[in-house]
């Protein structure tokens, strides 16, 4: 099927139908292009006015399912408004296909990190345990895990006074 060069307007009317046609299971392909067109085939880099501003260029944009292809030219001077409308309606097309967000294990994550980050600040009880047997093994657990801890507290307070500056 050849190209089609359509309206902008036509263009968002046909997009929205290639996204709401649930029989078609192929790809959607947008493409945006700076649309130039010299005379002499070259192009010159010091077009610029007096105010600054270069020349304004149109925007080719395709639309590309199977083969069902279609484009349209958008002038530089209705490219914004373009854009929120073509910006919209890819928000919507595009929202029903998108993952849902699972809030409940969000929630526990952020339970368990501050958990953690609590558990940090309050210190190992070691005590006192005998020179040999169970009670010198478990001493040294809780030693090694209040280093540990004491590490983990410097890391946290080395990235808090990074962050600031």
């Amino acid at each position: 099927m050849p190209q089609q060069l359509v309206s902008p307007d036509e263009f968002l009317t046909k997009l929205e139908g290639c996204f709401s046609d649930p029989s078609s299971s192929s790809s959607v392909w947008l493409t945006h292009k700076r649309l130039t067109h010299s005379t002499d085939g070259d192009i010159q880099m010091g077009e610029e006015n007096e105010d600054g501003d270069g020349p304004e260029y149109e925007v080719l944009i395709r639309c590309t399912q199977g083969d069902n292809k279609f484009s349209a030219k958008i002038p530089a001077s209705a490219l914004s408004t373009f854009h929120s409308t073509y910006g919209a309606l890819l928000k919507s097309s595009f929202a029903p296909l998108m993952r849902k967000r699972d809030k409940k294990k969000e929630k526990l994550r952020a339970e368990s990190l501050a958990k953690k980050r609590r558990e940090v600040y309050v210190d190992v009880v070691v005590g006192e345990g005998g020179k040999r047997g169970k009670g010198r093994r478990q001493r040294q657990r809780k030693i090694k895990a209040q280093k540990k801890r004491e590490s983990e507290r410097e890391r946290i307070e080395t990235q808090k006074t990074s962050g600031e500056t």
